[in-house]
């Protein structure tokens, strides 16, 4: 039942630009998302009448995504696409610039190739004192991981190991257990 209200649903626009301006904003858009979402408006506007079902099909979009693109529209006014949020790092809620974290890596990274550092927990307990607050520990692993750090661990086979010993061994090593007689 709710579908049905919802897809009868006639929408409207509060008329902050005029069509031709909202055509020139949706030519300049370079995301496929900003250039969608101003679609969806203009369509909304130049098309009075429309329903969010025939919108939605004519555009290939979900009615959904027509709903809510008019609702921020209307509400937000003409700063409606500075407030989506999308995916990524965003600089106001990073901990740290990537810059700040370049150049926190790079002061332990002498200490690093000698081999004194050797936990994250240590870069951790050093970073937080610069920051002044407690990070997770998936912070520090994704931190290595954006300026392209590892983790070194050790190797499959010590470096003086005799090889042909080892095969040797391979060879006559019995596979099966056989009791005492």
């Amino acid at each position: 039942m709710q579908k049905k209200i919802n897809s009868m649903r006639i929408l409207q626009v509060k008329p902050y630009l005029t069509d031709n301006e909202l055509k020139n904003l949706m030519s300049q858009q370079t995301d496929i998302s900003a250039f969608r979402d101003y679609q969806i408006v203009y369509f909304v506007q130049t098309n009075f009448g429309k329903k969010a079902g025939e919108i939605a099909k004519g555009l290939g979009v979900t009615t959904n995504k027509v709903y809510k693109t008019i609702e921020k529209y209307n509400k937000l006014g003409l700063d409606w696409k500075k407030y989506i949020p999308r995916g990524g790092r965003r600089e106001a809620r990073c901990i740290m610039s990537l810059e700040e974290e370049a150049s926190f890596l790079k002061s332990m990274e002498a200490e690093a190739l000698k081999g004194q550092i050797i936990t994250h927990q240590q870069i951790k307990s050093r970073l937080e004192l610069l920051i002044h607050r407690t990070v997770s520990d998936d912070y520090i692993w994704d931190l290595f991981k954006r300026h392209g750090w590892r983790k070194k661990v050790p190797r499959k086979s010590h470096p003086k190991a005799d090889r042909q010993a080892q095969e040797e061994y391979k060879k006559n090593f019995l596979n099966c257990w056989q009791p005492n007689r």
